[in-house]
């Protein structure tokens, strides 16, 4: 009788056990299937993505970053919000309400289409951080060289900053094409540069200079500048902030038409000013 109930006891300990380890693995997290991890990128509009970075780069890129990589503000490729949005749902309130206690404005104007474009254009730019060691090199040689040199002395006026027997002398010989690409679109080392422990020439610093309400002006290397305050370094090394509203001020910063141009380059200008510059060994 005893060893009835002995085993009658194992056997509802046994059952329990199991019920109890299905019960975990129902509630577990799903782990994504092979096909569903190496199935690839989202297709994404190009057109949408070119209207969404002309939108974001003069809008948002001064801080973001113009490759919305981060700058004086948060890396946005990295964005769980970007990640999880879909058609601007989680990007879009916080575009149009800003975020007043982080310094960053709202954008009531756009639209709820401009802000889908901006999306599409975040979305590229998560895909090709990710998909980076798998580009296609020969695909970036696609440009005609004569055109681009073409818009290199006429409408993209690089030759008013660069000459082709000076600065950029032996320069495709330097870099290899994708690098090269990216160093006029966005001058300065990348992440992956100092992860390989790659040094440049340091990048010329912004200059500001600013006229206070109360008539003194003060000057200095800019350390950041948004809506609301301007922070820099004077020349004896002290960091300060003063408030940008009721003053004038004055940026100054080598790079702020490389800056400005990335909003204007179509691909093709792209591709033609790279095939250019590949010439140039």
């Amino acid at each position: 009788m005893h060893r009835h109930i002995g085993r009658f006891a194992a056997l509802a300990a046994l059952t329990t056990a199991i019920v109890s380890a299905q019960d975990q693995a129902a509630r577990a997290p799903k782990k994504p299937n092979s096909s569903a991890m190496f199935a690839g990128p989202d297709k994404i509009d190009p057109q949408a993505v070119e209207r969404g970075k002309k939108i974001f780069v003069p809008s948002c890129g001064f801080c973001h970053g113009a490759d919305a990589a981060g700058k004086s503000a948060p890396d946005l490729i990295r964005s769980q919000l970007v990640l999880h949005d879909e058609g601007g749902n989680l990007i879009g309130p916080v575009i149009h309400d800003g975020k007043p206690d982080r310094g960053m404005p709202g954008f009531p104007a756009l639209t709820k289409e401009q802000i889908v474009d901006i999306g599409a254009f975040l979305r590229s730019r998560k895909q090709a951080t990710s998909n980076r060691f798998g580009y296609v090199i020969q695909g970036l040689l696609t440009g005609d060289a004569k055109a681009g040199k073409a818009y290199f002395d006429g409408p993209g006026k690089c030759s008013t900053c660069h000459a082709p027997a000076g600065d950029l002398a032996g320069i495709a010989s330097r870099y290899e094409p994708v690098d090269l690409q990216r160093r006029f679109l966005t001058p300065g080392n990348s992440m992956m540069d100092m992860f390989m422990g790659k040094t440049g020439k340091p990048l010329p610093p912004a200059k500001v200079s600013m006229k206070l309400p109360a008539g003194t002006t003060v000057s200095g290397t800019l350390v950041h500048a948004d809506e609301f305050y301007v922070e820099l370094r004077d020349e004896a090394g002290w960091h300060r902030s003063y408030p940008r509203e009721g003053a004038q001020v004055d940026i100054q910063d080598p790079l702020s038409f490389h800056r400005e141009q990335l909003a204007r380059y179509s691909d093709a200008d792209m591709h033609n000013v790279l095939a250019y510059l590949e010439t140039l060994k």
